[in-house]
């Protein structure tokens, strides 16, 4: 199946927004075998979005993401109208849906503007939004399936997963068969090489390989008309040769994973942070019911603080440095004495872009994880790239450090 997508907005040329919907469309797409032929972006310019609706004719789907709100820079709905040469008439029922969204706030704003996000092409279905004001709008001239969608992602994604996929799917027919795995606790060189050596030559099953949150992602695919036993031979071989570097399913990050294996054991665990600035916290208690087994961290960006909160001393830091492993293991005989959690987490590094020596240069990070007095590893690793990749690198290293101990331990 040709499905294209075209998205719409000034601010996906300029840098002001990151186009996360296009990444949202082809993943979701891509596990229900299907894939996209082709994206074109676009200014908020009817002409602009003329061409690429006429470069998108001859497909069989084609998604236009934004451009569906109440300004004069949203021009999608009627220049989509125009191209398909289908008039524009208000929709009464779509008009009430807005207000009953809108609620009080309806009152507030002009009739007009009401009135432009009501209108909808003759022959048109509604898409209802229940997260915004725009509806989405499916066309259909000859055999193309022409799908207009809000470009917010709180709206588009639900819409896309609700409304749209129920429409699609009795139509396609999958190009594809894939599955993907989550590998936590490994660098993408050797998760390859591990990959390679296991498969051979893979029987005709296409790999990728990509970084993905906090993990390594592998999706193995292969073409609908090839023996499905080859990719369900592939996955059990990469399952034993993984084993628990493999996140299970349903988890799909090395937090949630982590958060599943302290809930199971009744364990608690925090953060003492100094580079990350609080990173490795905010990629925990993005795991929904994170509070019971997290219960707080500390950020201890200045050495004062490290001294006043986690007791490290302060001759450790002359002596050694804040970027240190002595440092970081004072952070976590601290951060467990002190706060009576089963397991630590302590960071501190160089982020940059300035503060680097010859002897640690930018990109130097220590990371700690322990369990009281049990068990404890402590590691200096050297990042390249800008600041905020350093500290994300460093935050997914923290939790798979942490998630790689407690596997071991069970092992």
């Amino acid at each position: 199946m040709d499905i294209r997508v075209i998205c719409v907005g000034d601010e996906l040329l300029t840098g002001d927004t990151v186009n996360t919907n296009l990444a949202f469309i082809g993943d979701r797409l891509a596990q229900l075998g299907l894939s996209l032929q082709s994206e074109i972006c676009v200014p908020d310019d009817e002409c602009c979005i003329i061409d690429a609706l006429d470069f998108c004719a001859y497909a069989d789907v084609v998604i236009i993401v934004g451009g569906l709100g109440p300004t004069v820079d949203d021009l999608t709905r009627p220049t989509v109208a125009k191209f398909l040469d289908r008039p524009l008439r208000l929709d009464p029922t779509v008009r009430d849906n807005i207000r009953a969204y809108l609620g009080a706030r309806a009152a507030t704003l002009p009739s007009d503007a009401l009135d432009i996000q009501s209108q909808v092409p003759d022959g048109a279905q509604v898409m209802p939004n229940r997260n915004g004001t725009a509806p989405g709008l499916i066309l259909r001239r000859g055999n193309t399936l022409w799908v207009l969608l809000p470009g917010p992602p709180r709206e588009l994604i639900p819409m896309f997963n609700q409304e749209f996929l129920p429409v699609i799917l009795p139509l396609a027919r999958a190009d594809w068969e894939a599955v993907t795995l989550h590998i936590c606790g490994m660098p993408e060189s050797a998760v390859e090489k591990l990959v390679r050596s296991t498969l051979g030559d893979a029987n005709g099953i296409h790999l990728a390989f990509c970084i993905k949150n906090d993990n390594i992602m592998v999706r193995l695919s292969q073409l609908c008309s090839c023996r499905h036993e080859n990719l369900e031979q592939a996955v059990k071989a990469l399952r034993n040769a993984f084993g628990y570097h493999l996140i299970p399913p349903p988890h799909q990050t090395a937090a949630e994973y982590l958060g599943a294996i302290l809930a199971e054991r009744g364990l608690t665990v925090a953060t003492a942070e100094s580079c990350t600035g609080g990173g490795i916290a905010a990629a925990l208690t993005d795991v929904p019911g994170a509070s019971a087994w997290f219960p707080g961290a500390l950020v201890t960006y200045a050495n004062e603080w490290k001294t006043q909160l986690l007791g490290v001393p302060k001759q450790t830091m002359d002596t050694h440095g804040a970027v240190s492993e002595q440092t970081v293991h004072a952070m976590l005989d601290g951060l467990l004495s002190t706060y009576h959690t089963d397991l630590g987490i302590a960071t501190s590094g160089i982020a940059g872009p300035s503060g680097g020596t010859p002897a640690k240069p930018v990109g130097t990070v220590v990371v700690g994880v322990a369990a009281n007095k049990a068990w404890r590893e402590v590691k200096t690793f050297h990042f390249n790239g800008l600041r905020d990749s350093i500290r994300a690198r460093t935050a997914s290293t923290a939790i798979n450090l942490l998630l790689a101990n407690l596997l071991n331990q069970q092992e």
